[in-house]
């Protein structure tokens, strides 16, 4: 019969097998690559080589920049006084297929395809206030112009309706 100090000190151990690897942790979708005065990640300060996941909330400061690098290889660099969420990210080369979808609040933003630019099946949209933005091109900036967001196609196609 097993006395309950010897129970306890296999409790780590039961509790350890029984947690899956990874419980509670979101996979990364991308770090942080640079980042210029003051920025955020979710609530947490950017730093270089921090992860970002889903549903996390990019946002800058006054004369501030953040980049952050995909695992695609693309890359998403906010200007001042953005707000930016990563709505989703999937990036499947095994089936040639990958999807951005961002929800830009405020603020200038440019974004570069990496990998995702070879995909087949590929897509990448952009919510603001004022608009849906449909990429079929992966070069593109996007930011205020006038009091509402403009667009400025670097690469490829885009497709604009209303919200």
């Amino acid at each position: 019969m097993c006395t309950l100090p010897t129970l306890l000190r296999f409790l780590p151990i039961v509790l350890f097998v029984a947690l899956p690897f990874g419980a509670g942790a979101a996979e990364s979708v991308g770090t942080v690559s640079q980042v210029q005065n003051q920025a955020q990640v979710g609530s947490a300060a950017a730093v270089v080589g921090r992860s970002v996941h889903m549903n996390d909330r990019l946002s800058t400061g006054a004369n501030a920049r953040l980049q952050i690098t995909f695992r695609d290889k693309s890359v998403l660099t906010l200007g001042e006084n953005a707000n930016i969420v990563i709505d989703r990210y999937v990036y499947n080369p095994a089936k040639s297929t990958g999807e951005v979808a961002l929800s830009a609040t405020r603020g200038a933003f440019r974004f570069a395809g990496g990998g995702i630019e070879r995909l087949q099946k590929k897509n990448i949209v952009v919510n603001t206030p004022n608009a849906a933005l449909a990429v079929r091109g992966t070069h593109f900036w996007a930011g205020p112009v006038k009091g509402k967001y403009g667009v400025l196609l670097l690469k490829g196609k885009v497709r604009v309706s209303k919200r």
